[in-house]
This record gives structure tokens, sequence and C-alpha cells, in this order.
């Protein structure tokens, strides 16, 4: 088993028009939304185990969403994000370190998805280096999902709103899916919020 080095792209750069506001600072349990999904990914202060690092990217009302984050969070301005989450998750791929094996993408409004589902991806990912590992859900591949270093030119090169799930059509044969039910729910307007 070859030592792996993972670090997380949340997502978090779009201006949310059906939901009309600013989706990332709508209440979750009592925190921003933003906060609450990043939640997943920490322990306390620090990144959980199987993350080396973790950068939040945003775009649209950046200086009111980066005031609720903990300061000790990286955090990237894509400056294509108008131009839709391929371009947000292909620019923000240039912030990886060197040294990075794997690059987890996640979404800041998938608020049903668990601690242990992370975790089980980053188990999978460890075990099967060489393999991209996604969540599976309503009969297709989507994010949460972590891509070796193989992908990460591919990665770069997303254009519009076609993100990562481009890539998942493309290798079904090199992907390793995890049932993720949860996954299919984000938060894309005020119903939708409502509805939790």
């Amino acid at each position: 088993m070859s030592s792996t080095k993972t670090e997380l792209l949340l997502l978090a750069a779009g201006q949310s028009a059906r939901f009309a506001g600013i989706k990332q600072l709508a209440e979750i349990n009592g925190q921003p939304m933003i906060c609450h999904c990043l939640s997943k990914f920490r322990q306390g202060n620090e990144w959980m185990v199987g993350l080396a690092n973790g950068h939040v990217v945003l775009g649209a009302n950046i200086e009111v969403i980066i005031k609720v984050l903990p300061k000790t969070i990286s955090t990237f301005f894509a400056q294509s994000w108008q131009q839709g989450i391929g371009h947000s998750l292909a620019e923000s791929i240039q912030v990886l370190s060197a040294q990075t094996t794997h690059v987890l993408v996640g979404l800041a409004d998938q608020i049903n998805i668990t601690q242990s589902q992370i975790e089980q991806l980053l188990a999978t990912s460890k075990q099967n280096p060489q393999l991209i590992i996604a969540a599976k859900y309503n009969q297709s591949l989507g994010v949460p999902a972590i891509f070796p270093r193989t992908y990460f030119s591919q990665l770069a090169s997303l254009e519009g709103d076609r993100g990562a799930r481009l890539l998942l059509r493309k290798y079904p044969q090199q992907t390793i899916s995890i049932c993720m039910p949860e996954a299919a729910f984000d938060i894309d307007t005020r119903h939708d919020l409502n509805n939790i």
C-alpha cells in the first residue's frame, strides 16, 4: 500500500442564483451551511485522519463568506467562478501542494453527507491509490470523489458547468463507487432549505 497525501477542495464559489440569497451562509443546525459542510472533513480544529490539508474554493460574495470561516482554513478565490463549477474546480487545482497524490472534491451544499462516509472514501482511496473513488447516488457517480494525481491535468482543463462528474462518466472502469444516497440532496433553493 503506497503512501498517499490527499487534499480537499471544497467548492463554494457559486452565486446560488436560484436560492435568492447567499446560500453558503444559510443556517444549518445553528451554523452557516459552509461551516456545517466543512465540519464533515474536520476533527475539532484539525483535518480528519487521511486528509493532509484542505481549501475552500470561493467566488461570489467572498467578502462576507470568508468572515464566517475559521481563520486557520485556507481559501482560494476562483477568478473565473462566474463561468461555472468546472472553471472553479479547474482553477483551484493549482493550489494543491506539489507533494499531493490525491484530491478530494466536495461541495459546500451537500449537507447530509456524514463524516463516516468521508472516512470511507479516504480509506478506500488509500487501499486503491491508483483508482478514482466516488459517491454513487441516483444511479450515477458523483462527488464527493477522490482523484489520483494522474487525473489532475484533466480536472485542470474542465470548463463551464461541467464539473468532476464529467471525468467520472469518462472513467467508470477506473472508479470504485461508494453507495451514498445522502449525497443526492443538496441545497439549491429556499424550498430545499425549508424541507430539511
